[in-house]
């Protein structure tokens, strides 16, 4: 193991074999974060002028290895847990890693990602430390990643002739309305309307697309801050089961493909969302990473 807590911003120096893998064991959380982990392990993060603050804890012994890594990323104050077998063996020493990173941040959320299935160090940490309950103030859940790349990608075409236009602040009222309709999945509901200044805010400066019927909204999608994640996307209830909601996501899919030329586009779908998990795969996008989520405030 190597340790370098002493130097909050410096990085630990990995061996080639020790960042494959690492790169390995995140991309079992998200398929981006092995890629960007390669980008900044060892200080290379010349490109990434959005990355901040990292930190890189690397577990090795005769049966298990694994990787603790934290940064600030586009704002997000983000930890990564992963170990190539699930081991309660290192949960003391993982949760002051996320108490020392969290005192060096005390005003940031820290979200804390683990690889879904690793129950034993789930469950370890959160009988170490204090998180969020899972409602009402979210941020605690798992999550399956889909991902869609040109090689898979049947193109978009607008079957319905859709009218597509972009972000509108005067139509902020209709985005909420639809969204809190199309998001009965969540528990406890969620309550856009309450907080359109907030939704305003959160969309008004992203890749944002609504599709109409005549003067009726079909649905919504916007791409994350990395302009390759769809963040949301909704179709109003009346609307779904037509096929409507395989054009928009088709729209999205090559918005980030061929309009802002990522390599592939990416989502999260929660596991309880049932209807949206049996779209995706229907659709084609392929299953990835399958993330545990926990939030401390």
């Amino acid at each position: 193991m190597n340790s370098n807590k002493g130097g909050y911003t410096n990085m630990v120096t990995l061996n080639q074999k020790q960042i494959s893998n690492s790169i390995e064991l995140l991309n079992k959380i998200r398929t981006d974060e092995g890629e960007l982990f390669s980008c900044y392990v060892n200080g290379e993060d010349k490109n990434y002028k959005e990355i901040e603050n990292v930190f890189i804890e690397y577990f090795e012994d005769n049966e298990n290895i694994g990787i603790f890594t934290c940064l600030v990323y586009y704002g997000l104050f983000r930890v990564f847990i992963a170990f190539e077998k699930d081991t309660d063996k290192y949960v003391k020493e993982l949760a002051e890693l996320i108490r020392f990173v969290k005192a060096k941040n005390p005003d940031n959320v820290l979200r804390v990602h683990f690889i879904a299935d690793q129950k034993k160090l789930i469950n370890g940490i959160q009988k170490m430390i204090q998180f969020d309950p899972p409602h009402p103030n979210g941020w605690y859940y798992t999550s399956h990643e889909f991902i869609m790349d040109k090689g898979h990608f049947k193109g978009f075409v607008n079957t319905s002739n859709l009218e597509i236009k972009t972000y509108e602040p005067n139509n902020i009222n209709d985005y909420a309305l639809l969204l809190d309709r199309a998001m009965t999945f969540v528990s406890p509901p969620p309550d856009f309307q309450r907080n359109c200044e907030n939704l305003a805010k959160n969309i008004e400066n992203k890749s944002f697309f609504a599709f109409y019927i005549g003067n009726e909204l079909v649905g919504i999608y916007w791409l994350d801050n990395d302009f390759y994640t769809i963040e949301y996307l909704a179709i109003a209830p009346t609307y779904q089961r037509q096929g409507y909601g395989c054009i928009i996501l088709s729209h999205a899919i090559n918005n980030v493909l061929m309009v802002q030329k990522h390599k592939m586009a990416k989502l999260y779908c929660v596991d309880w969302n049932e209807k949206g998990l049996s779209f995706y795969k229907k659709f084609g996008m392929i299953l990835k990473g399958h993330t545990f989520s926990m939030t401390m405030k």
